[in-house]
């Protein structure tokens, strides 16, 4: 499918729910190089893992350089009606998590599930498993 707007994660039945943040590496190879995007023609803005049972994909989805120049990303969507314009490529060969790790100086992934959505939760106590001495 072509030309969608693409926004949150949606799941049919979203029993786990949260968000994530990452602090980008900026030592090491990056994301253009870990996926096979030329840096100078392309510039990532998003990037997408799902997938279920049988495995997962990677997609990133990149604004076309050679069509918005050195323009702004904001610039680029306010010329296209408030949207910015990219392509979704699908990743081969690369294993998804190897590539977030890669990706990753500092992560953050927190979920909770649907029943406790809008609650606050408190932490009250710490624990190990196994149990550590």
């Amino acid at each position: 499918m072509t030309d969608y707007i693409w926004g949150d994660a949606e799941v049919t039945y979203p029993d786990w729910q949260g968000t994530i943040q990452v602090d980008e590496r900026r030592t090491g190879t990056q994301l253009d190089e870990l996926v096979g995007l030329d840096f100078d023609r392309w510039g990532i803005v998003g990037i997408d893992i799902g997938g279920g049972e049988s495995g997962h994909t990677l997609h990133v989805l990149a604004v076309d350089k050679q069509k918005t120049g050195d323009a702004h990303y904001e610039d680029v969507a306010a010329a296209n009606g408030g949207e910015l314009p990219v392509t979704d490529f699908l990743i081969h060969d690369a294993d998804p998590y190897a590539v977030l790790q890669a990706l990753t100086h500092v992560l953050e992934l927190r979920m909770r599930v649907r029943s406790t959505v809008g609650l606050t939760i408190r932490v009250t106590a710490l624990g190990d498993v196994p149990e550590q001495d």
